[in-house]
């Protein structure tokens, strides 16, 4: 009964923080803007103007791929000249794109985080209870291994979070970069080596992704043809990144259902048996008794 009175106020207290986190977590929320706020926040402001003025400032937010394209776009503006408003423009598309798609992950993680704790709070405020409530003598050193083993779970799934972002997503993290770089340079008078080595297209070999090899290899054709008989890439790259696009909402799907096997097998395998451990040596004890 404690432990569903503890259980159930923890859950009324989350909810109530959630809906109403008070004057000190807003203020700090708007204080500490992520990397990804605070360079859309620079591309909204950024209006391009003479060679002079295209110098990245010293505290451009470094996000992901991103700040490099940027960085690429500003140094050709000064060594060639030219507006690239337009390329921006686009890139702050992506940006915004990126930021929904990272909130979500960070929801899934949370949830789990959350579950999981959820979970070892109501296993201990149950074994507390019922240690005050029944006149048994369970050893410490149980005890102690109960909350080790719990512990267990929590220190691998980091790993496992980890693991499954890499699996899923740094593939498509480094074709996104080499598309946007593509996308922007498209019109600028560079010779098409040159923008192929600017936008890393040798990394094409660093893709081992099954799902991602079909675009991989439409973009090698796409840039051999633009080499071998000129002409404009721009439609191509679009057409790709728009099945890029599909690719990585369905690598998020399989990320969601990855994420839920590897939940329910931490909790099958280190939360569950502890609880059930505690009622064996409990059932033990009080068995002695009689």
């Amino acid at each position: 009964m404690i432990s569903f009175f503890i259980y159930t106020f923890v859950i009324a207290s989350l909810i109530v923080w959630i809906e109403h986190p008070g004057p000190f977590f807003t203020n700090s929320l708007i204080l500490q803007k992520s990397p990804g706020e605070e360079l859309e926040e620079w591309l909204k402001s950024f209006r391009w103007g003479g060679r002079s003025e295209l110098k990245i400032p010293n505290k451009l937010p470094v996000y992901k791929f991103y700040t490099e394209v940027i960085d690429t776009l500003l140094f050709l503006g000064r060594k060639m000249g030219g507006n690239y408003q337009d390329a921006l423009l686009y890139l702050r598309e992506g940006l915004q794109l990126d930021r929904q798609f990272e909130i979500k992950l960070k929801e899934l993680n949370l949830g789990t985080w959350l579950q999981m704790g959820m979970v070892c709070l109501l296993t201990w405020s149950f074994i507390i209870g019922s240690l005050f409530l029944v006149d048994v003598k369970v050893s410490w050193v149980n005890l102690v291994f109960i909350f080790s083993w719990q512990l267990c779970g929590f220190l691998i799934l980091p790993f496992l979070l980890k693991y499954l972002r890499k699996k899923y997503f740094a593939d498509i993290g480094l074709l996104w970069k080499m598309l946007y770089i593509l996308s922007a340079l498209s019109h600028v008078p560079l010779s098409r080596s040159e923008v192929f080595t600017l936008a890393g297209i040798k990394e094409l070999s660093n893709i081992h992704q099954k799902t991602l090899l079909s675009l991989v290899e439409k973009l090698k054709d796409c840039c051999q043809k633009a080499l071998q008989m000129g002409g404009s890439y721009d439609d191509e790259v679009k057409y790709i990144m728009g099945e890029l696009r599909f690719l990585e909402k369905w690598h998020f799907d399989l990320f969601e259902k990855r994420l839920t096997v590897i939940k329910l097998g931490l909790l099958s395998l280190f939360f569950l048996p502890s609880y059930l451990a505690f009622i064996f040596l409990l059932l033990g004890d009080l068995l002695t008794l009689m």
